[in-house]
């Protein structure tokens, strides 16, 4: 079973008893379509040839310093 078809059953089960099948398909039409973008947005940033910046982790004090 595809990934697409395991989220279809796995949405029939979750919004089934609380839709009427004409808004049911159209929710998971429409979270299907998000799960893609995401998919494909993920795919494109890690394709990246740009580095990212790494910036060493900041260190905050529980006392002020004055000025």
């Amino acid at each position: 079973m595809s990934y697409m078809q395991e989220i279809d059953r796995w949405l029939d089960d979750l919004l089934a008893d609380h839709l009427p099948e004409g808004n049911l398909q159209s929710a998971k039409r429409h979270i299907r379509e998000k799960l893609l973008e995401s998919y494909r947005n993920g795919q494109a940033a890690g394709q990246s040839s740009a580095p990212r910046e790494s910036r060493p982790p900041r260190r905050f004090s529980s006392e002020r310093h004055p000025r």
